[in-house]
């Protein structure tokens, strides 16, 4: 195996991580919170299990893109709830 892709499953690890901690500080939040945050949350945690599962299937540039970009709708729908 390459450093490269060593590199890439390092860096997908740790994206994976920090889905897994915001996913489940979100999930304590829309428990909380009211129904529409309670359907925006259906529709992103839906999105979250078909990168996570990408991301153990593949190590790749798209993988790590897709990480990335729920990574940024998770942390802007974790800003929204307060």
């Amino acid at each position: 195996m390459s450093h490269t892709t060593d590199e890439l499953k390092t860096e997908l690890k740790k994206s994976l991580d920090v889905l897994t901690t915001l996913r489940d500080e979100i999930r304590v939040k829309v428990h909380l919170a009211g129904m529409d945050a309670k359907t925006q949350w259906g529709k992103l945690d839906s999105e979250l299990t078909q990168a996570q599962e990408a991301a153990s299937k593949a190590a790749s540039a798209a993988t790590k893109n897709a990480l990335d970009e729920a990574l940024k709708k998770l942390h802007a729908f974790r800003d929204s709830l307060g």
